[in-house]
C-alpha cells in the first residue's frame, strides 16, 4: 500500500500516533496496532450498529486481508490532536476503483504520552464506484 501524510511540525505526538494508527487499521496490520490499544478498545464505524472489540480486531483485519479487494493508495490529508482526542481524515483508494473518504475520532485513556487508544469512530463515505 502506498501511503502518503503530509508533513507535520513535531510539536504534537498525539497527531503522530493517530496518523500511524489509521495507516494500520487501512493496512489490516494487527500486530502493529495491538500495542497501542486499551484491552477495553472498540471501534464502530458512524451508522452501524456493530462495534468491534479488541478481542475481535485481529480476526476482522484477517478476513479483510483475505478479501480480493485491497486499498491500493492511502493518502492522510490531515491528522489533528488535543488532549486524549485526535482526529484523522483520509483517502483511500481501492484495487476495484472505488474511492474512500473517511474522517476517524480517537479517543485514548488519557493525554499522557503512554496513554492507549480506547475507541475508533469512523465516518466513511463512498465517492466512487
Amino acid at each position: 500500500m502506498i501511503t502518503n501524510i503530509p508533513d507535520n511540525c513535531g510539536n504534537s505526538p498525539r497527531s503522530l500516533l493517530a496518523i500511524e494508527v489509521a495507516v494500520n487499521l487501512a493496512s489490516s496490520e494487527y500486530h502493529k496496532l495491538d500495542p497501542l490499544l486499551a484491552e477495553d478498545f472498540t471501534w464502530s464505524v458512524a451508522g452501524s450498529d456493530k462495534k468491534i472489540l479488541k478481542s475481535e480486531l485481529n480476526s476482522f483485519m484477517n478476513k479483510a486481508n483475505q478479501s480480493d479487494v485491497h486499498i491500493d493508495r492511502f493518502d492522510v490529508l490531515t491528522s489533528i490532536s488535543h488532549g486524549k482526542y485526535a482526529a484523522v481524515s483520509s483517502c483511500a483508494y481501492a484495487s476495484n476503483g472505488c474511492i474512500f473518504n473517511s474522517h476517524d475520532l480517537y479517543e485514548f485513556t488519557s493525554a499522557g504520552g503512554s496513554a492507549k487508544l480506547l475507541k475508533v469512530t469512523s465516518y466513511i463515505v463512498d465517492v466512487k464506484q
